[in-house]
């Protein structure tokens, strides 16, 4: 069944786009239009998506529910720890209940949603993995497609077309747009992540795509406090291990000031002893027009550097060939902060002083993810330790000392 509405609103007093789920008047535009005859409400913020307005109508598709098998296969056992959480995620479905999954990088936050997503698919409950970052979608889609290997998933981010009917589906944020009312299990990944965390918007658009018996999963390992807060004690899951039960390598902090526009020894010789060690390293950078002038000096002494940024049409291209092993070295800002998995791969932050702590506690957790790779060289390089910097360090630590106290970890 297909139902027409208006694509922007008038209810209650104050003009509502039905895309984008935004009731802030500073988001619509008016203008009279002697063609209709008519005054013209439209859409500003979520225009790039298709313009909605007060004249056009946009269809609904009702809401259909199909079972499947969801079969999945893991080539390892969860932990303890992950078995913990697979069913706490388990009987919050049941229950209709919202979770707040608190869990460390790398402690394998998205196989513990696997018999979470099986026990809803198999009830014929429509499933949605979201994260902010294209980046974080690539990365999950990658890991749950290869698990449900039998299922038909939608991938949805820009440039991706919807393949089939959307009862799975592993998106941006954005994407859900185009669904109101469909989603009975969503699961946010990265819930702290730019754009997320600064537009409650969004929330509101993942609210619409939901049913009012949704059951969601929030997951980060940086949670603000103010985030925490909003869970009684009881819907917080908080994971202190890794999922191959080595504790979280510790950041190292040396003073050291970056001349961008002049080659420096020790950061050439930093490099090419990562590259003698046979590692992959991610140089974060705070500024983009930094990040390209340090690599248009240093390109020609390090072989395998690139680079990588939000603004880059290559990225994703870039991402692969870094699996594969194409480059040895990336500068990059914090898109790879977040959703980043490799082997034998070490970190090193450039002005570690002006990053905030969850960005310095989310770079740190891109090493030693890999069970044989689980060690491996966090290093802020800094003008002077600020307190983002050692509130990020004991955060990590007091995580390893609660996996050490849970018997969670073996080091």
């Amino acid at each position: 069944m297909v139902a027409t509405i208006k694509g922007v609103n008038y209810i209650k007093g104050k003009w509502h786009c039905n895309q984008c789920e935004t009731t802030k008047q500073r988001h619509f535009y008016k203008y009279y239009t002697d063609v209709f005859k008519k005054t013209i409400v439209y859409c500003r913020k979520c225009i790039a998506l298709g313009r909605m307005d007060n004249h056009n109508d946009i269809m609904i598709t009702a809401t259909e529910h199909c079972k499947s098998d969801a079969n999945y296969k893991l080539s390892f056992h969860l932990t303890p720890q992950q078995q913990y959480a697979s069913q706490r995620i388990v009987d919050a479905l049941l229950c209709h209940q919202s979770l707040l999954l608190y869990a460390v990088t790398g402690s394998g936050k998205t196989e513990m949603i696997f018999e979470a997503i099986h026990r809803a698919r198999k009830d014929g409950l429509n499933v949605a993995v979201v994260s902010p970052r294209i980046d974080v979608v690539v990365e999950l889609s990658l890991r749950i497609q290869t698990a449900f290997e039998s299922e038909m998933i939608d991938v949805l981010y820009k440039g991706q077309r919807q393949l089939y009917n959307g009862h799975f589906v592993i998106a941006t944020i954005h994407q859900l747009m185009r669904f109101k009312r469909h989603f009975d299990f969503v699961i946010i990944d990265e819930v702290d992540a730019f754009p997320l965390s600064m537009d409650n918007d969004l929330i509101s658009v993942v609210r619409a795509a939901s049913t009012t018996q949704c059951c969601t999963v929030y997951m980060t390992a940086t949670p603000s406090n103010r985030f925490i807060n909003q869970f009684p004690k009881d819907q917080i899951i908080k994971l202190p291990a890794r999922f191959h039960q080595h504790i979280l390598p510790i950041p190292t902090f040396k003073y050291y000031k970056i001349y961008p526009y002049k080659k420096q020894l020790y950061f050439l010789k930093l490099l090419k002893r990562q590259l003698a060690l046979k590692r992959y390293t991610l140089v974060f950078f705070h500024q983009i027009d930094i990040m390209e002038t340090m690599y248009h000096i240093y390109k020609q002494y390090i072989a395998g550097l690139t680079y990588v940024h939000s603004q880059d049409a290559l990225r994703l291209e870039k991402i692969s060939e870094l699996r594969k092993g194409k480059y040895n070295v990336i500068f990059t800002t914090t898109i790879l902060e977040r959703g980043f998995t490799m082997s034998h791969l070490d970190v090193i932050v450039i002005d570690s002083h002006k990053f905030k702590a969850s960005a310095l506690i989310q770079i740190a957790g891109r090493v030693g993810r890999k069970s044989d790779s689980p060690k491996g060289l966090v290093l802020y390089l800094h003008q002077g330790i600020s307190v983002s910097m050692l509130k990020a360090k004991s955060e990590i630590k007091q995580m390893n000392t609660l996996a050490r106290l849970r018997g969670w970890v073996n080091d």
